[in-house]
Order: C-alpha cells, then sequence, then structure tokens
C-alpha cells in the first residue's frame, strides 16, 4: 500500500472460518532492527488468533533495507525512521483504513502490541490514536516522546523485564549503540515507572494501586479510572529484553521469561477493552 506518499507493507492474518462478522484486530509492531516477520515469530499472534477468532496485523517499519533491520519513529527512536521524521502514525491510521475496507473489521475492538522499538511506537500510537485504539500493550519499550496528548483515556498493559539492559527499566541509556540506531537527542529512556505514571494519570486512575505476586511476576493495578480503563505493568523480577513466553527474536537475544505468557495475557487484557459507542 502507500500511505503518504511512500510505499509502505503490511501482513494481515485472518483467521479460519472468518465469515463476514465483524472480528477484533491486533496490530503488533516489530522491534528496531526487526521486521514484520521476526515479531510474529516472538509472539504467536497468528496462533492464538486462530483459536480466539481475531485478526492480526503485522506492519513493517523502514530503513535503508527494504525487508529487514526496519525500524519506526516512536519520538527520540529510533534509527533511521526517527532520523527521516518517517510519519509512522500516518501509516498505520492509513493500514487501519486499508483493513477496514477489505476485511470484516470491528472498529470498536482494535488494539496495538508491540516489542521494544515497537513497543515505544505502541505508546505514541496510543497518544496520535486515541480515538481509535481500545487499548495498547507496550512489551520492552519506553514512553519516547514528549508531544503525548491523547484525546481519551486509553487502557495500558505494560509488560517489563528488571533486567532489561536495552530498555532499562529504571531508564536511562541502553545497551543499543547510538551508532546502530543513532536518533536525534541520544537514546535516554525513560523508566518504566514514569511511562506508566503518566497514563495513570492521564487515564484518571488511583493514585494507589493493588499489586499482586505471581513467581517472578508482580502485576501492578491502577483502577478504576475514567471511563471505565484501567493501567497494568506486569513486571518480570530478572526478565531480559525478549518476549515473555514466547520465542527469542534473534539467536543471540535474551531468553524469554517462562513465568509470564505475554501473548495471552495481552489478548485477555484486550478482551476487556472496546471503545466507547458514538
Amino acid at each position: 500500500m502507500t500511505a503518504g506518499g511512500v510505499k509502505r507493507s503490511y501482513e494481515i492474518h485472518v483467521p479460519p472460518g472468518t465469515g463476514t462478522a465483524p472480528r477484533p484486530l491486533v496490530v503488533e509492531l516489530h522491534g528496531g532492527g526487526g521486521n514484520n516477520g521476526a515479531i510474529e515469530r516472538q509472539t504467536g499472534f497468528f496462533d492464538l488468533a486462530d483459536q480466539k477468532g481475531f485478526l492480526v496485523a503485522s506492519p513493517n517499519g523502514t530503513g535503508r533495507l527494504e525487508d529487514r533491520m526496519l525500524t519506526w519513529n516512536a519520538g527520540w527512536c529510533c534509527g533511521q525512521a526517527a532520523q527521516n521524521g518517517v510519519d509512522d502514525v500516518g501509516f498505520i491510521a492509513a493500514m487501519l483504513d486499508d483493513i477496514a475496507a477489505h476485511y470484516p473489521l470491528d472498529t470498536r475492538r482494535v488494539y496495538v502490541t508491540g516489542f521494544s522499538n515497537g513497543a515505544m511506537m505502541t505508546y505514541r500510537l496510543g497518544c496520535a490514536l486515541a480515538d481509535r485504539l481500545a487499548a495498547i500493550a507496550p512489551v520492552s519499550g519506553a514512553l519516547d516522546y514528549d508531544g503525548c496528548t491523547p484525546s481519551r483515556p486509553v487502557p495500558l498493559l505494560a509488560i517489563h523485564g528488571t533486567a532489561d539492559q536495552n530498555v532499562p527499566y529504571n531508564g536511562g541509556t541502553g545497551a543499543v549503540q547510538e551508532e546502530r540506531f543513532p536518533s536525534e537527542r541520544g537514546r535516554v529512556d525513560r523508566s518504566v515507572a514514569d511511562s506508566v505514571a503518566f497514563w495513570v494519570r492521564r487515564d484518571g486512575c488511583p493514585a494507589t494501586p493493588v499489586a499482586q505476586h505471581d513467581g517472578a511476576v508482580t502485576r501492578t493495578t491502577y483502577m478504576p479510572c475514567a471511563d471505565g480503563t484501567e493501567v497494568v505493568l506486569d513486571t518480570v523480577d530478572g526478565g531480559g529484553h525478549a518476549w515473555p513466553g514466547g520465542r527469542k527474536g534473534r539467536p543471540r537475544a535474551d531468553a524469554p521469561a517462562a513465568d509470564l505468557d505475554a501473548t495471552a495475557a495481552i489478548w485477555d487484557f484486550f478482551a476487556r477493552h472496546e471503545l466507547p459507542r458514538q
């Protein structure tokens, strides 16, 4: 497809037996240096979609190479996309229009998740497309964007490991070299706490959360929030830069934590939320 005069691409997975009934959509965004095939290998959302009956869209970012080493313009990060000011928000909006024109899409149940740079882009889409997204779920990413003014409260599930060296849990400069994914202001990520706190304030949540512990996973929940939303943080103690319960994105990547099935947890969260009726 063409978005903003630029050739862009995405893969759409339609579960068998879909028919004409409107279906929810999960958009999954790959990490920096990956592509849409890489994120699906990590998450396995296609298989879950076949069980639960939702659509999955896996778009590609941009870069010097057409089909690999791709990034998203999530604000401060990452790579060519951020340096060149690529309009990835416009691309995703156009992709949603394209999907709605060709597939049985329930426009009140559109969700976005992503990993690493894709998680950062997930945050940015929550800022810019709040009127089109029912909920967002960034994994191993930070809110690396200053101009976040969502038009409505957006339900958020954030998942992050405390031993993540690429996007540090406590914020700061990650282990990925600036030479590989250069950005205008350098890579200094917000902490997970600060990223989540923004949405707690924006969604009008109570300041004091409820914490539940299950092995290495601590779930911190802020609710009830405005308009029936909620903000949830799943912290994986000792978890690295990986998709919990999934597969490695590349051979030398951190091993995914086994204490949490992020894909299942994200869908369970998404399934609780839909856009209000107009």
